[in-house]
């Protein structure tokens, strides 16, 4: 057996008991819900618009509230999950609505009209109360759609008008990447029926997918099989690189993991993660164009950074490392070493030039004894293959 031992944990369906840098939205978002179907009078329906960048959080949110929602209604509710993106048109999301609430309601021949009153009337019959879910709903506005579907919305918003007071309750929570949909498609009309509240989920920060994959190593992976630190390295690079994405942070978790079994080892190193962002193609291409544009001692310093980590099991190395390698590798290729003020800056161009590529960070911040990390994020042996050739090639063309 390899270090994976539960692989559905780190899939993108997965939803987990407990949702790191999210649970206070999520209790607020339950208590809402919760209290809206609890009631007996007012509004009937109750719709939240819930918005932000891919890998933000916003459908493994909608589905943990509807878990905890069913855990505590049980019978007497009714949950329906839509992914508007598969669906693409009303008609089918309808039908989708419709399955799931009951095997025995037909899926066509009828208007959209009639489709949405027989959901209603199926509700009504079975629990009074029904929740649905419309993941990625500005895929509904593509094409043709566009209005259809903001009839769609505003009827399903003002259906529970048409029944007696407190008989039936219906919230959606509609699901997109922006608020764009919102001004773009919905008229003030449907905007104010359909959109009662609105949410808004920045992307994680360095800390926050720090919690979130410590949580996924420990439901998916055997106990040391990633230290602190790599994971720390995972979570800095996708903040940084991948726009804070927690789906792409869990991918190359899953994916370092596999390189890490199938070369047998016992647990995931920095260069597993090196190469699993090579796979994952997050980087730009590093192509010779790119390195034939550094000066020669510029791929001496990036060289002994790469020959450091080499060395090292860490995600990083320090300046001052890197430096005692510099020395070693000038006398190898029979240049004068530069002086370390000149280093930091070749450094501090080449984290410009390689962007993504090198990451410089600066440890202990506004305090004493601080130190320049370097990292490199592309597989150490074929990217020292990819400076030799390009220094052999500057040198013969020095020698010319």
């Amino acid at each position: 057996m390899g270090i994976i031992i539960r692989p559905e944990s780190l899939e993108h369906t997965f939803v987990p008991d407990r949702l790191p840098a999210r649970e206070e939205l999520r209790y607020q978002l339950l208590s809402k819900i919760m209290d809206f179907f609890s009631k007996q009078s007012g509004a009937g329906f109750k719709g939240i618009y819930i918005y932000g960048g891919v890998g933000s959080g916003k459908t493994v949110l909608s589905r943990r509230v509807a878990m905890d929602l069913k855990a505590k209604f049980g019978d007497a509710l009714d949950i329906c999950y839509v992914n508007c993106r598969f669906s693409r048109r009303v008609y089918r999301v309808l039908a989708q609505i419709a399955s799931q609430i009951s095997p025995s309601l037909p899926r066509r021949g009828l208007s959209k009209d009639e489709f949405l009153e027989l959901i209603f009337l199926a509700t009504m019959e079975r629990t009074k109360k029904l929740l649905v879910i419309l993941d990625e709903i500005d895929s509904l506005f593509w094409g043709a759609e566009g209005d259809k579907a903001t009839d769609f919305l505003y009827a399903l918003s003002r259906y529970v008008e048409r029944t007696p007071s407190g008989d039936l309750r219906v919230a959606a929570l509609s699901i997109s990447r922006s608020e764009e949909v919102i001004h773009k498609w919905l008229d003030p009309a449907t905007r104010a029926s359909f959109i009662h509240e609105k949410i808004f989920m920045k992307p994680y920060n360095p800390n926050e997918l720090l919690e979130i994959l410590k949580y996924r190593v420990e439901l998916a992976f055997k106990p040391n099989s990633i230290s602190d630190e790599n994971i720390r390295y995972l979570a800095n690079f996708v903040a940084n690189q991948a726009s804070g994405n927690a789906r792409i942070a869990i991918d190359l978790l899953r994916l370092s993991g596999e390189i890490a079994e199938q070369q047998r080892a016992s647990e995931i190193k920095p260069e597993h993660i090196r190469v699993a962002i090579e796979e994952y193609a997050l980087l730009p291409t590093l192509d010779l164009e790119k390195l034939m544009g550094l000066e020669l001692h510029k791929l001496l310093v990036l060289l002994s950074a790469v020959r450091a980590l080499k060395n090292s099991d860490k995600a990083y190395v320090t300046k001052a490392i890197a430096q005692q390698h510099y020395r070693e590798i000038c006398a190898e290729y029979n240049e004068k070493p530069r002086k370390s003020t000149q280093i930091w800056r070749y450094l501090k161009e080449i984290h410009h030039e390689l962007s993504g590529i090198v990451e410089l960070e600066v440890s202990g911040k506004n305090q004493r004894g601080r130190s320049t990390r370097i990292l490199i994020n592309a597989p150490l042996e074929v990217f020292e293959k990819s400076i030799m050739k390009v220094l052999r090639m500057k040198l013969r063309q020095e020698n010319l």
